[in-house]
């Protein structure tokens, strides 16, 4: 008996084997090169360069990004201000973590207006011509309450978490830190080198 595969079935396949290549529809109007991505069943959500130009606030270079989210080739923008960038859904796929100059953004799977979840200014007294507070790659703890990302300011790095729901600040790493996972449970984190249990949280 002759086996075979008909032609459809194969295509099936391979997008169901290479969801990446998948992801990669055409740009949103107003994109011009992807930066990153991130997606939840068939909620894409893309970071594009937009063709403006570099913006320089003191010792900071504010790159000219824009988060957009959508379905298939329907797109909308968040409206999450100057560099925005770095998309990440939360465990439910109900919200999306974005970072932009101003800070951390919250928006709703379905809105493009969001939250300003945490402030990245620096602390009162201390000078913004020779440093910044810059936030980037927020990751979401397994139970979606906590959101870590990376800070810079011009010197080091370290990570931060934070209640994504009241933006309180939960946990700061040890400097000259640029890397972090989630373990299985929201008190469980990998920075750098170093395993860290973190207390519960209401």
């Amino acid at each position: 008996m002759r086996l075979g595969v008909s032609l459809p079935l194969v295509i099936a396949m391979l997008v169901a084997l290479q969801p990446a290549i998948y992801a990669q529809s055409p740009l949103p109007a107003g994109a011009v090169v992807l930066v990153d991505q991130d997606r939840f069943g068939s909620h894409l959500a893309i970071c594009a360069q937009t063709g403006a130009r570099t913006v320089r606030q003191g010792a900071r270079t504010i790159a000219p990004t824009a988060v957009w989210v959508g379905e298939g080739e329907v797109f909308h923008k968040l409206n999450a201000g100057a560099g925005a960038c770095d998309p990440a859904w939360s465990p439910d796929g109900r919200r999306l973590a974005v970072t932009a100059a101003e800070g951390l953004w919250i928006f709703p799977s379905q809105s493009s207006v969001g939250n300003l979840r945490v402030e990245s200014r620096l602390p009162i007294g201390e000078s913004s011509e020779f440093t910044y507070r810059a936030f980037s790659h927020p990751k979401w703890s397994p139970d979606g309450a906590l959101v870590g990302l990376v800070v810079t300011n011009g010197g080091t790095s370290w990570i931060e978490v934070f209640e994504a729901s009241s933006g309180r600040l939960f946990y700061t790493s040890p400097p000259a830190t640029t890397s972090f996972n989630w373990g299985n449970t929201a008190r469980d984190l990998k920075v750098g080198d170093l395993d860290v249990h973190l207390p519960a949280h209401p």
